[in-house]
């Protein structure tokens, strides 16, 4: 399904329960905040962004939904709506109502009028050179051998600057305060 290129398919057939009030303004697995009054759902494994068009046999009226998080974790259950979807499917009542679930779209980007986010790369420091780089920058196995490699000893203080004879103690690598601390130094 996620792979395909149309998106007129089979509909899913099977139980739809929706979120408790007590997930609204948490996080989804999407990133965004999960609101009440949004016309979104959670799916085991349709791609985030993905719009169903889910319609409740029973009564048969219809909604429009966008995937944004992953469940229910229920057997036999195919989404979890958001509050505002179940209630315009009138299923607040049951709590659970059979449903079929067709996927009609799907949207990747921001619309017209909108501002795409764009996130910065994230910079990690390596911990032997102490220099920082991007994850793009680690793309070669060679790029990653040679950036191992220490370029200067590191040498901070791990353990106090007075022994117990209330002698200053010369600053240590933390491998070498290690392997005396090990021996009973």
């Amino acid at each position: 399904m996620a792979g395909s290129s149309t998106f007129a398919q089979e509909p899913l057939t099977g139980k739809a329960s929706y979120y408790a009030n007590k997930f609204h303004g948490r996080r989804t697995s999407d990133g965004s905040i999960y609101h009440r009054d949004s016309m979104t759902c959670a799916h085991r494994t349709l791609p985030f962004g993905t719009i169903l068009k889910v319609r409740n046999v029973k009564n048969g009226k219809e909604v429009i939904v966008k995937v944004n998080d992953r469940g229910p974790f229920c057997k036999g259950r195919i989404v979890d709506l958001s509050y505002a979807a179940a209630r315009e499917l009138g299923i607040i009542a049951s709590g659970v109502a059979s449903v079929e679930a067709t996927q009609i779209g799907f949207i990747s980007k921001a619309r017209k009028g909108q501002k795409s986010i764009i996130v910065p790369e994230l910079k990690i420091i390596n911990p032997l050179s102490g220099e920082y780089y991007k994850v793009s920058d680690w793309k070669l196995k060679e790029n990653v051998k040679a950036s191992t490699k220490v370029k200067a000893p590191l040498t901070k203080t791990y353990r106090p600057a007075h022994n117990s004879q209330n002698k200053r103690v010369i600053a240590k690598s933390y491998s070498t305060w290690k392997k005396e601390r090990k021996q009973g130094c």
